[in-house]
């Protein structure tokens, strides 16, 4: 999966990922994209074809109350409409939800609107995302998530939504700048071979990784207090919010 930012921005570098991919026998190659990269129109039929001949056989685009408040929704019609020019396998609409799709607020009820413009074309509609309450959805859109009375610290590791146990992972993440994550760094591929990275994995040696792993979200914070790991958590909505928060100060300690 290549997504962003927006992936297509680079779009020769994308394309150049997916051949690759496809090369290596990856079956599913998909790319999240919010569809406004250009206003040309030769432009846009260009990349669609482009993505279609490197092997790219999903395309999820992003549409919904909070990418349209600065993308005008004309271009990414245009690009939808190439991209079932070139027959790309699959095309859905990938929407983020306030709360989840069955909130009665202003934004899904946008989000609604906009997402009928493109099935009237046809085109399908996935289930999107839940927006969870972090970063600047918290600072801007915190009266839609109240915070809880108390924080299950008794959630097990990879119970949340979008996450994996560390020891048991199912993908990784791989940044613009390198950098290999796995809930937290585990190497860069400007320095190390991605195949020596995963082959040198080992959760087990990442210090607040063993703790959460070992006891959970509560023994992490044991840990961080012995170690003069000082984090703020009075934003956090839920345990994988702790647990970041100190694994990124603990990653920063060691840089």
């Amino acid at each position: 999966m290549t997504f962003g930012g927006e992936p297509l921005l680079f779009a020769d570098t994308v394309c150049k990922i997916h051949a690759t991919a496809r090369d290596c026998g990856i079956t599913r190659r998909q790319l999240i994209t919010n569809g406004f990269f250009s206003k040309d129109e030769a432009i846009i039929d260009k990349a669609a074809q482009d993505l279609y001949e490197s092997g790219v056989n999903e395309v999820l685009l992003s549409v919904d109350a909070f990418h349209q408040e600065t993308i005008p929704v004309e271009p990414v019609m245009q690009f939808a409409d190439a991209l079932i020019k070139y027959d790309i396998p699959s095309l859905r609409i990938h929407p983020a939800w306030i709360v989840n799709k069955e909130n009665d607020n202003k934004y899904n009820t946008e989000t609604k609107r906009l997402l009928k413009i493109f099935a009237n074309k046809g085109i399908g509609i996935s289930n999107g995302n839940n927006i969870f309450p972090s970063g600047n959805a918290l600072k801007y859109l915190a009266e839609y998530y109240p915070p809880p009375v108390e924080i299950d610290l008794s959630a097990t590791c990879g119970s949340a939504p979008y996450t994996s146990r560390p020891d048991k992972l199912d993908c990784i993440n791989i940044n613009p700048n390198g950098v290999v994550s796995a809930c937290t760094e585990i190497g860069n591929i400007h320095n190390n071979d991605i195949l020596d990275i995963i082959d040198n994995y080992d959760p087990y040696s990442i210090p607040a990784l063993r703790e959460v792993l070992n006891g959970g979200v509560s023994q992490l914070l044991e840990y961080a207090k012995v170690q003069g790991i000082n984090v703020d958590i009075s934003d956090c909505r839920s345990a994988c919010g702790i647990c970041r928060k100190i694994l990124h100060a603990e990653n920063a300690t060691w840089r």
